[in-house]
């Protein structure tokens, strides 16, 4: 489509219809990849450069962003503030005192699945299933003296 192409047009070719691919292009739209205008959606550089990059190049790109966006900022702000991990019912807790924040708070299982979709998917947080645990990956680092 070189790039751009109208939204309408897209939904048609997924079979869906264009209230379904919204909330995809306002996500894309956010993480700087793609911009709307007059319902024409148009690549941006960094949404080039993510649609060329193997799957490693793209976790790269939305470690970078992530970290940008609500509700991401908050939970890795959380996440440096509980070094032993933290749980969902810790995120709520934090999430309810933010008003532009709280329809986050709703539903926890969906916030769940948000975090490991997003952020264990591009490597910021790591997930303990057995202790319901998030943290923070650990930086790998080398010793350089010799």
């Amino acid at each position: 489509y070189g790039g751009k192409a109208d939204l309408a047009f897209i939904a048609r070719e997924l079979q869906m219809e264009v209230d379904q691919i919204l909330p995809a292009s306002n996500a894309a739209e956010l993480l700087g990849l793609l911009e709307v205008h007059d319902g024409e959606g148009a690549a941006t550089q960094l949404g080039i450069k993510v649609s060329k990059s193997l799957a490693k190049g793209k976790k790269k790109i939305l470690k970078e962003q992530l970290p940008h966006l609500e509700p991401f900022r908050t939970i890795i702000e959380l996440a440096k503030t509980k070094p032993k991990g933290f749980n969902i019912e810790d995120l709520i807790n934090v999430l309810a005192n933010k008003t532009e924040l709280v329809e986050y708070t709703q539903e926890p299982e969906k916030l769940r699945e948000l975090i490991l979709d997003w952020l264990i998917y591009s490597e910021i947080l790591s997930y303990d299933g057995d202790k319901g645990l998030f943290k923070l990956r650990m930086r790998k680092t080398t010793n350089s003296s010799t």
